[in-house]
């Protein structure tokens, strides 16, 4: 049984706001097994993002090019405002290059695998 499109809505609201506070969180550190372990955690992080982003079919059926397309674009253009606020000097944060390439990254493979799906599936409205 398929989640109704409010119930991934809400999902993704509710996500957003979580990612939002964690990439503005005041002096923040992320120290992991290995070096610069933070860079696997915006891959994951915008990838999520994305992907619900487009499950929400705010640009029309799920695996849809032009849904598929769009939230492509409103994710890294969200990654993109994301990180520049993170250069805020009063929250201890840094603003890197790296992030938002590591951001970027998440987001097309998210929205890649998301599209191969479509393929599979025949591109159709039936992703709803």
């Amino acid at each position: 049984m398929k989640p109704a499109k409010p119930l991934r809505t809400a999902a993704f609201g509710v996500y957003a706001a979580l990612l939002f506070s964690g990439t503005h969180w005041p002096n923040l550190q992320i120290r992991g097994p290995v070096e610069r372990s933070d860079l696997w955690v915006h891959f994951v992080a915008f990838g999520t993002w994305a992907a619900l982003a487009a499950c929400c079919g705010f640009f029309g059926p799920v695996l849809s090019r032009r849904n598929l397309g769009l939230s492509w674009l409103l994710a890294v253009g969200y990654a993109c405002i994301d990180e520049g606020l993170q250069a805020i000097p009063a929250l201890g944060r840094t603003c890197a290059w790296d992030d938002l390439l590591f951001n970027t990254i998440g987001v097309t493979l998210a929205i890649g695998l998301l599209s191969l799906m479509g393929v599979a599936r025949g591109r159709g409205a039936s992703a709803e």
